[in-house]
């Protein structure tokens, strides 16, 4: 009997970076383009700094692994922990990412997985791979 078996390591992805910088910078306009005082203006505009760098920060080390086989199913591994996932109908899996939507322990979860997030060469084909197994697994 044949086992499939699959990994995907996950990592920072360029894309991701880009859109919370952009996202983040429109914010701070906004901070600045209504009526309310100076002070509150300033307010805002340090809070949202302070909470893009920590986003920046969590999302510049972002190291994970995604696993299938047919004997274990899906899981995810990060750093010394590795857990048993559901992968849930409501994944979207599109040319460029994938929005990737699980359970594990009675809690739902979300991640976006860009395609130059994944870690090997050629990312293109290992992308593919996991959109393939995906759809005929989950």
């Amino acid at each position: 009997m044949i086992l499939t078996a699959y990994e995907w390591q996950i990592g920072v992805s360029r894309w991701l970076m880009r859109f919370l910088a952009v996202g983040y910078f429109l914010v701070l306009i906004t901070c600045f383009m209504n009526s309310l005082a100076l002070v509150i203006k300033l307010s805002l505009a340090i809070g949202v700094f302070l909470q893009a760098w920590k986003t920046w920060q969590q999302h510049s080390v972002c190291h994970w692994q995604l696993n299938y086989d047919d004997e274990n199913g899906w899981k995810i591994a990060e750093s010394r922990a590795s857990y048993s996932i559901e992968i849930l109908p409501s994944t979207v899996i599109s040319r460029g990412f994938i929005f990737l939507h699980y359970r594990s322990e009675n809690q739902k979860f979300y991640r976006l997985i860009f395609q130059d997030a994944l870690l090997s060469i050629p990312a293109t084909n290992n992308y593919r791979q996991l959109i393939v197994t995906l759809k005929t697994y989950s």
